[in-house]
């Protein structure tokens, strides 16, 4: 039918494992990190000219790059939502700013701790504390990066307490007698771009005009008016950004080999989703399904890997569960959409899919009525098209994203057989995932404290 896979492996995940039978020499430990908003087209081993990823680079030397890999969706709490359970937004109902994942969904970290790991999370950022309850399975659990003081989260920079919260557990906290699991979420990419110097002024380019990246109101309202010498500035302190984290991850990697870990050890890098510097009318993300929203970067260095290889498939982020898995000989009878990246490559790529709840905040000038108004997007690709819905509305839109990587050029009516045997899959998709939701019941909205609020408003994320 539509090759939308829900895996059941064989045997069920085995339950309270003794950790003194679960050497860390019979399995790999495994370190997932994510870098927010990094988009894979300004990442150098994804062929962008800046030098802004050196470390990240060097780990594409010795891992499997794959080149056409893909978020679910295009903001953080979704996001990693579909990447610890391998469940799409619809399945998982982690889909608005104040939803909790449910305590009924199993995370990958869940799976690998009833499997004898040792699974610990630092997080940066404050769409990953444990009120939304994607901590399901993690026994070691630092926010305490994401808890800054700073008057505005947006300013805030992490990547220091990141690296000093990373290495505490990787020299104080980690059990030697077991495997372990660790998670990083690496937050400073995200906007405003305020990169510490040197990382400033590294990128700007002669003729940049200096625009405030502190607060984007005003450069969002720029839109499409915003001039190109004030926007190569703005890109130049994303670009400084990402070269500041990058130095963090190159500290990270020298401790991994410090501590003899490194070989025995998957490291698995990716983004919760890209960025938009106004392709597609908006800056930032949570807006729209383009590519430049989703599009980003996945290296997986196997345990012991030392060369790098490439692979071409399409893959979505979905497929990490599913993945690490495999790699771990672990294994869980719950349904999963996504797909191991161990498996062989099947002969026609099966169609992926991604989702999208915008949530748009609405005050009436001059008085106090405000609302907030959401559209939910759809996309579905499958071969060399891509096709774009949002929902209830006559937006439809189709891609040869072959000939058009960057979703420029939308295909007229002379591709009506292409795009109505997508719209058949997607509305396939979203019957079967509707089906597939009813297994769990939602979460309970997030109880947010007074200052989890405050964070949340200065992202603009909740009103």
């Amino acid at each position: 039918m539509l090759g939308v896979v829900f895996l059941a492996a064989a045997a069920a995940c085995r339950k309270n494992a003794d950790p003194q039978t679960a050497s860390s020499n019979d399995r790999p430990n495994v370190l997932l990190i994510t870098v927010e908003s990094l988009r894979a087209d300004h990442v150098g081993c994804y062929g962008y000219e800046r030098p802004t990823t050196p470390n990240i680079d060097a780990l594409s030397a010795q891992a499997t790059r794959y080149t056409q890999a893909y978020s679910a969706t295009s903001w953080t709490l979704t996001s990693h939502a579909s990447m610890f359970t391998g469940l799409y937004p619809k399945v998982h109902q982690v889909t608005l700013p104040q939803d909790r994942l449910s305590d009924a969904h199993t995370t990958a970290a869940e799976v690998l701790a009833d499997d004898g790991y040792q699974c610990a999370a630092v997080v940066g950022g404050p769409y990953l504390r444990k009120t939304f309850n994607l901590s399901q399975g993690f026994e070691y659990f630092d926010e305490s990066v994401a808890s800054s003081s700073n008057d505005e989260a947006h300013r805030d920079v992490t990547n220091p307490r990141m690296a000093e919260a990373m290495e505490r557990f990787l020299r104080e906290g980690r059990d030697p007698r077991r495997p372990f699991f660790m998670f990083g979420y690496y937050w400073d990419v995200h906007y405003d771009f305020i990169p510490p110097a040197p990382y400033d002024t590294m990128f700007v380019p002669d003729g940049a005009e200096p625009i405030d990246a502190v607060q984007f109101g005003p450069i969002v309202a720029l839109g499409r008016d915003i001039s190109e010498a004030q926007l190569a500035y703005l890109t130049a302190q994303y670009d400084g950004e990402i070269r500041c984290t990058d130095e963090y991850l190159g500290r990270l990697w020298a401790l991994l080999r410090e501590l003899d870990l490194w070989d025995n050890t998957v490291i698995i890098l990716t983004a919760d989703h890209g960025e938009q510097f106004f392709e597609h009318s908006y800056l930032g993300h949570k807006h729209d399904l383009y590519v430049e929203s989703l599009h980003v970067p996945l290296l997986i260095k196997r345990a012991g890997q030392t060369q790098g290889r490439r692979d071409d498939r399409v893959v979505n982020l979905i497929d990490l569960f599913p993945t690490i898995l495999d790699l771990t000989d672990g294994s869980t009878t719950v349904p999963i959409n996504g797909r191991s990246l161990e498996q062989s490559p099947a002969a026609n790529s099966p169609p992926t899919f991604f989702d999208l709840t915008t949530t748009w905040d609405i005050a009436e000038r001059g008085t106090d009525k405000s609302w907030r108004e959401s559209e939910r997007w759809v996309a579905v690709r499958e071969g060399r098209y891509k096709l774009l819905h949002v929902q209830d509305t006559e937006f439809w839109q189709l891609y040869d994203v072959v000939s058009d990587p960057q979703e420029r050029h939308p295909l007229g009516a002379e591709y009506e057989k292409q795009g109505s045997e997508l719209v058949q899959r997607l509305d396939s998709w979203e019957k079967a995932m509707n089906d597939l939701s009813t297994l769990w019941q939602a979460g309970p909205r997030a109880q947010l404290s007074p200052e989890e609020e405050r964070r949340l408003r200065s992202l603009g994320y909740i009103p």
